[in-house]
């Protein structure tokens, strides 16, 4: 019964202390530990172009903002001149008229204008959907740069296991330090592909 037990514990330990386990766990490790620091360096660059988009689509909405806002003082000085001039020179009443915007004169036909809500939306439509395009982008960003992280954290459990892989390959056959690395190799090698293949699948 014991001389039992203990073959398949003496066959995995053999396993363990094998030369070829030892040279696949390198040879695995290496390459995972390259793939992952390579898609981390991709995901690395995406971020950055997703930034630098971001950053583009932000700067255009300020712009946008700003001459917003330059255009509804305009309105807002051309409407007052409309308003104070109105029943008493028509042609002047008229010279401010034509210098409403289109959004403003669109809004004086309107029950709640002039300036309603409906103004405001319209004027700053181009500005709110670039900012709102900037904010995707910079989430798309931080999304990268997670992504980026957990395989840098892989590149790092492939490296540990590499290096205790490599060491277990130098130690006497015999010590019993040479399976516990390649335990913990294997370990490393097991956490860093479940890890890193669902950020490849995602």
């Amino acid at each position: 019964m014991s001389v039992a037990s203990t073959k398949p514990s003496s066959s995995i330990l053999n396993v363990l202390k094998s030369e070829i386990l030892m040279g696949l766990l390198v040879a695995l490790l290496s390459v995972l530990a390259a793939g992952a620091a390579y898609l981390g360096a991709l995901s690395d660059s995406a971020e950055s172009d997703a930034n630098v988009e971001g950053q583009k689509l932000l700067s255009e909405s300020n712009t946008e903002f700003l001459r917003v806002n330059q255009e509804i003082i305009q309105d807002y000085t051309m409407f007052d001149g409309y308003y104070i001039n109105s029943d008493k020179d028509e042609d002047l009443t008229q010279y401010y008229k034509d210098s409403f915007s289109d959004e403003l004169t669109a809004s004086m036909e309107r029950p709640d204008g002039p300036f309603d809500d409906a103004y405001y939306t319209t004027m700053y439509t181009d500005a709110d959907t670039w900012y709102d395009e900037a904010m995707t982008k910079f989430e798309e960003a931080q999304q990268h740069g997670n992504k980026a992280d957990q395989f840098q954290l892989s590149v790092l459990i492939f490296a540990v296991g590499l290096a205790l892989s490599a060491w277990a390959s130098v130690i006497n056959e015999n010590s019993p330090v040479r399976p516990i690395f390649v335990l913990v190799a294997l370990a490393a090698l097991v956490f860093g592909l479940i890890n890193g293949i669902p950020l490849i699948l995602s």
